[in-house]
């Protein structure tokens, strides 16, 4: 199942891993498990597919400014520079779990799903119906910095070879950036009126052209706020942290079991 996690506003599957230890028929169940999960397209599901369609449908529209098409690359560059020169896994085996089961992780993690992604879907599809062009330009780059940061994430979550601090890095580095798009999303929404409303006052579907106007400046206001509060009071102070700590926990029990069998293979 696919699932939003709040350390980086991400979209990561939980795969069922084989207990070596459970009896035949229970560890071909769990192997035939995931590779069901895995089948669509090898190895994406389906709603890393949605996420890829969106990014890509995007990416294309040319309302994504080229400076956030250079940051998604140029991220993606430097990730694999830290994970392969400066925080290089310290073993083979899948990293521990930083975070734990937190219940308050579980329903932040749904309630940003919901605003942050979510909503700006229907925000920007809903810009076409209106004629609302501001809309579009405002609250795209937004929307395809976290479609990135949701691939992203999902990549280094599901590869074992990817560092604590490295998978922690991710999702920071992406609020940061779409920190700023939001500001200019608010800034836009908050300053526009009916004339840039492509309807010219008339009421198109659900919304009335003042009604769409204040959705979608309190949907701006909402996620400026939210991804502030996201990165400064849980990644940078909790999540950050954590992943450092176990990362050097874990080198320094690999350096020390080095240690005590270096004696044993000289004396061999």
């Amino acid at each position: 199942m696919a699932e939003v996690l709040p350390s980086g506003d991400k979209i990561r599957d939980y795969d069922s891993r084989v207990d070596p230890n459970a009896p035949a028929d229970v560890a071909e169940a769990q192997a035939a498990k995931r590779q069901k999960s895995h089948s669509i397209l090898g190895h994406f599901s389906l709603v890393q597919i949605h996420v890829i369609t969106l990014v890509l449908v995007l990416a294309s529209s040319g309302l994504v400014p080229f400076l956030d098409l250079a940051f998604a690359l140029c991220t993606t560059a430097y990730i694999i520079f830290l994970n392969t020169s400066v925080f290089k896994p310290i073993t083979k085996a899948p990293p521990p779990d930083v975070l734990g089961k937190m219940g308050l992780v579980q329903r932040w993690t749904l309630f940003t799903a919901l605003v942050g992604l979510l909503l700006p879907t229907g925000y920007v599809l809903g810009g076409f119906v209106h004629g609302d062009q501001s809309a579009l330009k405002a609250a795209t780059p937004h929307l395809f910095l976290l479609g990135c940061q949701i691939l992203t994430e999902n990549i280094t979550f599901r590869h074992d070879g990817v560092s604590l601090p490295v998978r922690a890095l991710v999702p920071i580095f992406y609020n940061v950036r779409r920190l700023f798009t939001l500001v200019d999303w608010v800034k836009v929404d908050m300053s526009k009126g009916q004339e840039s409303v492509g309807m010219h006052g008339a009421q198109t579907g659900p919304f009335s052209p003042e009604q769409w106007i204040m959705f979608g400046r309190i949907l701006a206001a909402s996620n400026l706020l939210i991804w502030t509060l996201n990165l400064f009071f849980f990644l940078i102070p909790v999540y950050l942290p954590r992943a450092f700590r176990k990362h050097y926990e874990m080198e320094f029990s690999a350096t020390e079991s080095r240690a005590k069998d270096a004696p044993d293979a000289s004396q061999s």
